[in-house]
């Protein structure tokens, strides 16, 4: 396991990129500049972007030059072949390639969800009782997974996979219909992935930050002292280290989970979704694509945390 250091630089001036530029060449770390903000992020046009590793030894000295120009970093943990290949459970995440409709006002809350228990403050408590519905049909062919942006804990499928999982007896799931918002028609081939199976609760933030829902809050908003605050909990993702589980929460026999923690910031919170190793070693072998892994950590192994 290795942590990545992401850096960017929005600032368009010239003289700024030709200091950090200097210091990346003192120490042979390659980059990425565009003088012609020809680089997106999320929306966000760039210049600059070089990547920075806690291997190397440099790595104090580097940053500490960098601290002036008030760069965004993006940090990531990197696992090895190993250390995926020996890992029990996963975290998965797919891509966000569309937005659930309607989207005007969020008002797919009201289609989708069962609202009863929802806070609006911070994102928890929304229970789906009816099929997603889409803009258009999805356009990633190749991809046999596929996500929706502000729904991180909602998982579709395609034909493919749905037979893969059903041959292969993927245990914990069953699969729903997904439908096309203009004509009220089901999306061909192309499934929702219900999750049946919620853990028991399990996760240590020792490396992490937890967020209450109530006034003035961790994350130093909810500033109205007159609005509902519900109370509850959920979690950053960690930045550094992969999310730490007590292994007595997962058992044998169902091979994918839904956390009982919430995780999230300012509004937005899911769940993660969890699979088996096997599920794991039936994706890689049938070379299904749009799907990342990301190994759980689990508790005997907090003090050491290369280890999963």
């Amino acid at each position: 396991m290795r942590i990545e250091y992401r850096y960017i630089n929005f600032n368009k001036t010239q003289n700024e990129h030709k200091k950090i530029i200097k210091i990346l060449d003192n120490y042979s770390i390659k980059y990425n500049y565009k003088n012609d903000i020809n680089c997106v992020l999320d929306g966000f046009q760039y210049y600059l972007e070089f990547k920075l590793y806690d291997n190397n030894t440099s790595l104090k000295e580097i940053q500490k030059k960098l601290k002036p120009f008030n760069l965004f970093v993006d940090i990531n943990t990197l696992y090895s072949s190993e250390e995926l290949n020996n890992a029990k459970y996963f975290r998965i995440n797919v891509g966000q390639y569309q937005y659930p409709q309607p989207e005007d006002n969020f008002n797919y809350l009201d289609k989708t969800f069962d609202l009863k228990y929802y806070c609006s403050i911070c994102g928890i408590g929304k229970i789906q009782n009816n099929p997603f519905r889409l803009k258009k049909e999805p356009k990633q062919k190749n991809n046999q997974f596929w996500g929706l942006h502000w729904e991180f804990d909602s998982v579709f499928v395609r034909e493919e996979a749905k037979n893969i999982f059903k041959r292969e007896n993927i245990q914990g799931i069953d699969f729903i219909p997904v439908i096309l918002n203009k004509n009220n028609k089901q999306i061909d081939r192309f499934y929702q992935l219900k999750i049946e199976t919620v853990l028991d609760n399990g996760f240590n933030p020792y490396n992490t930050i937890k967020i209450t829902c109530k006034f003035n809050n961790e994350e130093n908003t909810n500033k109205n002292n007159n609005e509902k605050y519900c109370g509850k909990i959920k979690y950053h993702h960690p930045r550094i280290g992969g999310h730490l589980f007590d292994k007595k929460i997962f058992f044998e026999g169902i091979d994918i989970f839904m956390s009982n923690e919430y995780f999230g910031s300012g509004g937005e919170a899911h769940k993660l979704i969890i699979v088996s190793k096997k599920t794991y070693e039936i994706i890689n072998k049938n070379k299904l694509k749009g799907i990342e892994f990301t190994p759980i950590m689990h508790e005997e192994y907090k003090n050491d945390p290369n280890c999963t």
